[in-house]
């Protein structure tokens, strides 16, 4: 690994890479979001176990007319205090999504989504019992196209991972990254590479600017990156987007200082 994270750790590691080409228009296409993040609804759903030493490999299902008050976090690097704890837009675009439905940039958003907790050392019960789950829901729901945003450092294994087995079950997906070493070991089909903090992969919280442009290169980069495997890096800064969040909200820089993760190169 190229980074701090977890030293001792085996990585998981693929040589081959699944790969389902998006051949749809996307004004044609149903989009889900997965995130690694641990939101939950709190008033109907169990929180992640966070003392289960190899990681919680449940899932929740948001559904896509969720009240952005019911969302809650539980996940070892993001919490109630920072990043998606304030705005979950910034880990969990779904606000931004339905706004692009709207604009007509999609077909639709799907009924439902998914969050895991990311943070699973070993990955045999996510992708034998977890992922297996989320994709006949996902074919149920007619979903042509994912887009999975991981948390935390093995929540980016986890979501590689999980990108590959909904490739492999002919669903397109593209992951957004901050460790760009984690998406060359495990190979997802494609990935965004973005240096931004943990749990804000979209951009700072309240910076709804920024979360839409980076959601609009998940959808552009679906359909222009034809090379199995490719991370892409897309030239956003992240001081730019504190900056914007700031403005928006400027009692966040005592949230941030304090609440904040970062991942390699964030800055």
């Amino acid at each position: 690994m190229e980074n701090r994270h977890l030293r001792d750790y085996t990585w998981t590691i693929h040589s081959d890479v699944p790969w389902k080409h998006m051949a749809k228009d996307l004004t044609q296409v149903k989009v889900a979001l997965i995130t690694t993040a641990g939101i939950y609804t709190w008033k109907t759903q169990k929180y992640f176990n966070l003392g289960d030493d190899n990681g919680d490999c449940s899932f929740r299902e948001i559904k896509k007319d969720v009240v952005p008050g019911d969302l809650r976090v539980s996940h070892r690097f993001v919490d109630l205090k920072s990043s998606v704890g304030v705005d979950y837009n910034c880990i969990f675009p779904l606000d931004i999504l339905k706004e692009l439905e709207k604009e007509k940039r999609i077909n639709s958003v799907s009924e439902i989504h998914f969050s895991v907790m990311g943070e699973i050392k070993d990955p045999k019960e996510l992708m034998e019992d977890t992922v297996p789950k989320i994709i006949k829901q996902l074919q149920k729901y007619l979903v042509d196209m994912v887009i999975i945003s991981p948390a935390g450092p093995l929540g980016h294994q986890t979501a590689a991972i999980m990108a590959r087995i909904i490739e492999e079950a002919e669903i397109s997906t593209i992951m957004l990254t901050s460790l760009k070493s984690v998406c060359s070991n495990v190979k997802p089909p494609r990935s965004l590479l973005l240096r931004f903090p943990f749990g804000m992969l979209y951009g700072a919280p309240f910076d709804a600017k920024t979360q839409k442009e980076i959601l609009n290169e998940c959808l552009v980069h679906i359909k222009s990156i034809r090379e199995p495997g490719e991370i892409a890096e897309i030239g956003f800064q992240w001081k730019e987007s504190y900056k914007a969040a700031l403005q928006a909200k400027p009692d966040l820089k005592k949230i941030m200082s304090t609440g904040a993760v970062y991942a390699d190169g964030a800055k």
